[in-house]
């Protein structure tokens, strides 16, 4: 040990120094009875930021529930989530990880395989039945007990994904085994990408070798993207089950109680194949690299006993072709099964899109000319010299390795600045206009904030009449607008002002930095003298919500909190606690109020007083929701659910990117995520169009249009995805995430580091 290294971490006495990750140090340590624990120490720049902490003690909650005897996830017997460094304790697992044990002794022998296959379909059950994901499953994070393996360090890369090193959209994971939607949507996934990466670890354990190859970070996440792995070390016997694990789609692959069977083992024959020395190294040596000598002389592997013969899986399809699937995934067809069966119905993970829900004005799939582009399938691969360009523009953020961001653009072709959509082939452009669509839209003025106040939310608030923008800033600052772009007023209120609404008798906006334990709500009059303030705590970031001349707040952080109505001279009207802290913005439909809770909850609340309507298990954080018609929408990362609003019935489920939500009509919500502007049927959470646009857009619906924001240009386009007119501003607001807003037969965008005001005419 060195010496700067702690002798006693909480109750626990430190013996050795086991090494280092992205999170932090690990140690051995004993218990005062002589229990053997692995510490993870965070280190002291995740300890010190404050929503890494909240997100931290969090999944530390849930993975406390998770493993245990029996099981083969480590057990986390104790933390402490308060200390100065907080820690966690994790049941010591005698034998190297899996990583090591190949690198020392080579491939594993296909019976090791096959067990450590149904040990890891087991650890992932118990892992996703408790509403986690581990997110960096790989060969370092498996330990080779004499009993079996154990999964580590699940929930850790979520509490990283909460610290400064990823609010700008880097992945966080390890280089080989990130599932491609991991890469695409910025780390927000769910259990299926888990499957992704089991499947790389097997083929891992199989071969001897990384399945994606070896070499600089861009070119191993480009081979993930366009499905380049090598199985040709993996034995015919478990590679049909490593492919199925490997496919694009994630709705296509397999669940891990279907890898458990497809291993050739139940639960209760497990157990009794596993002996010490299970995992005993192959016979035949490691393929290795050029640079690492040959020659070394392999032991044999220990008995192992064989498992039951696996239903025959060599009739998985190799590649996803077919990407259609169930709303609601139903489970295994039968021991073995990797292809579940089920009624035809909504495509997968919006690859393709089905036909048109009858309901809503999306009366049909098509544009509405032959020549039309708005996209209607799936992302076709785009050119290797783009992809690797791309790549190699940026980094990834690793677990353990370094840090960095990069956007990845979905997409079958290109869009110019002119609004024509190119297609992947280059036959030449195809427009996207709606055939009454004329130029609509005339850029008033801009307005120089200095940079808009908070990280995302409305650019700004109007007032009832529409004759005053009330913008905040960055630097501290409330400005008042005229309608013709000159400033009425201004007043300085504190760090970052952000988020402001309007009531008749107010301006209401948070002021405070993110996670800052001050943020307070501060009431302004229409005139800008200040009124009152009340503090909401460090993690309550949602925008407030009008409810008439009151105002609808969170409070709180993640582990307790909930909503508070005030009246328009400050007093408290109603608190109503959440399960755990609220999550996202709360929607106000009626005298329904509707939010998400870090409890892995969705509920309603009276708006009248505050009482409970309903609340029901969402089964992840739902992060936003969304309201068309009667379907309440709700976010998370990697779902999209549907719920109907009166009474909280799940009316469908989706795998899904995490996005940027609006409502947009009776029929479907319109949302944005990189590069991609699209509509959601809410009839059963399909998606109806996706429109590619260069750069990072944001949406909101008015009248019928969608009005978008993407790089330097404002865009209009139909319920139906075609577009109407676009707009250049002349200044990229770069990295902005606040929203567009229409009022008054304007549109107003951030800007440069300001707001614009775009007259609309059409």
């Amino acid at each position: 040990m060195r010496a700067t290294d702690p002798r006693l971490i909480g109750p626990y006495d430190v013996t050795h120094r086991l090494g280092a990750g992205g999170m932090g140090e690990v140690y051995l340590a004993r218990s005062r009875t002589g229990l053997r624990l692995a510490v993870k120490v965070v280190r002291t720049e995740h300890a010190e930021d404050r929503t890494f902490r909240a997100r931290f003690r969090h999944e530390v909650r849930a993975a406390q529930t998770v493993g245990g005897a029996g099981t083969y996830a480590a057990r986390v017997v104790d933390a402490d989530t308060e200390a100065e460094r907080p820690w966690m304790a994790t049941e010591f697992v005698p034998g190297p990880n899996l990583r090591d044990a190949v690198l020392d002794h080579g491939a594993l022998p296909e019976p090791a395989v096959r067990i450590l296959a149904a040990a890891l379909g087991e650890a992932l059950a118990a892992i996703h039945a408790k509403g986690l994901v581990h997110r960096d499953l790989k060969p370092s994070n498996i330990l080779l007990g004499p009993d079996g393996p154990r999964v580590i360090d699940f929930g850790i890369v979520r509490a990283l994904e909460a610290t400064s090193l990823t609010r700008t959209g880097a992945v966080v994971g390890s280089v080989g085994y990130v599932s491609p939607e991991q890469i695409r949507n910025g780390g927000q996934v769910g259990p299926p990408s888990d499957v992704f990466s089991l499947g790389a670890v097997l083929a891992y354990a199989a071969a001897g070798r990384e399945p994606f190859g070896e070499g600089q970070d861009s070119v191993v996440l480009l081979r993930i993207l366009t499905r380049d792995f090598d199985l040709s070390g993996v034995p015919e016997g478990v590679r049909p089950l490593v492919t199925a694990c490997l496919r694009e789609d994630p709705l296509r692959r397999p669940e891990p109680a279907e890898v458990v069977a497809s291993a050739g083992f139940a639960p209760d024959t497990l157990r009794a194949g596993i002996r010490p020395g299970w995992y005993g190294p192959a016979a035949r040596p490691r393929p290795a690299p050029d640079d690492r000598p040959s020659g070394v002389e392999y032991l044999a592997p220990a008995p192992v006993p064989a498992p039951a013969a696996p239903t025959d899986t060599s009739a998985a399809p190799t590649d996803p072709v077919d990407r259609t699937g169930s709303v609601d995934r139903p489970g295994p067809a039968g021991p073995g099964s990797l292809d579940r069966p089920g009624p035809a119905g909504p495509t997968g993970p919006f690859h393709r899109v089905g036909p048109a829900d009858p309901t809503g004005p999306l009366d049909r799939a098509g544009p509405a000319d032959a020549t039309g582009s708005v996209r209607r399938s799936g992302p076709v691969a785009p050119g290797r010299r783009r992809l690797l360009t791309a790549l190699a523009g940026g980094t990834v953020a690793v677990a353990g390795v370094g840090a960095g961001g990069w956007l990845w653009r979905r997409g079958t072709g290109t869009e110019d600045m002119t609004g024509t959509y190119r297609s992947p082939d280059g036959s030449g452009p195809a427009t996207t206009e709606s055939r009454a669509s004329a130029r609509s839209a005339v850029l008033r003025w801009q307005y120089d904030l200095g940079g808009v106040g908070g990280l995302d939310g409305p650019c700004c608030a109007l007032s009832p009449d529409g004759s005053v923008v009330y913008a905040g800033t960055s630097g501290g600052v409330l400005h008042a607008i005229s309608r013709d772009g000159s400033r009425r007023w201004k007043v300085r209120l504190g760090d970052d002002v952000s988020s402001p609404v309007v009531t008749r008798d107010a301006v209401y906006c948070v002021v405070g930095l993110h996670a800052d334990d001050e943020r307070r709500l501060t009431a302004v009059s229409p005139s800008g003298s200040p009124l009152w303030t009340r503090t909401l705590g460090g993690l309550s970031y949602a925008v407030p919500v009008p409810l008439g001349s009151d105002v609808l707040v969170t409070v709180g952080g993640t582990d307790a909190g909930g909503l508070r109505r005030y009246g328009p001279d400050g007093a408290e009207v109603w608190t109503a606690k959440t399960p755990a802290g609220p999550t996202g913005t709360p929607l106000v439909s009626g005298d329904v109020v509707c939010t998400g809770s870090y409890g892995d909850t969705l509920l309603a609340l009276d708006a009248r007083d505050g009482s409970r309507k309903w609340q029901v298990p969402a089964g992840t954080d739902v992060t936003a929701v969304a309201l068309a018609g009667t379907t309440l929408f709700a976010d998370a990362p990697a779902l999209l659910q549907g719920f109907r609003v009166a009474d909280g019935r799940r009316l469908w489920r989706r795998e899904a990117a995490s996005a940027v939500l609006t409502g947009g009509g009776r029929a479907l919500a319109v949302g944005t995520d990189s590069g991609t502007v699209f509509a959601v049927r809410a009839a059963d959470g399909s998606r109806a169009w996706e429109y590619g646009l260069a750069g990072d857009a944001r949406a909101v619906v008015a009248g019928g249009t969608v009005y978008v924001r993407a790089a330097d240009r404002v865009w209009a386009l139909d319920l139906n995805g075609r577009k109407r007119w676009s707009e250049s501003l002349g200044q990229d607001p770069g990295d902005d995430q606040h929203l567009p807003v229409v009022r008054g037969g304007r549109l107003y965008v951030p800007s440069g580091t300001g707001i614009a005001a775009v007259e609309l005419s059409g």
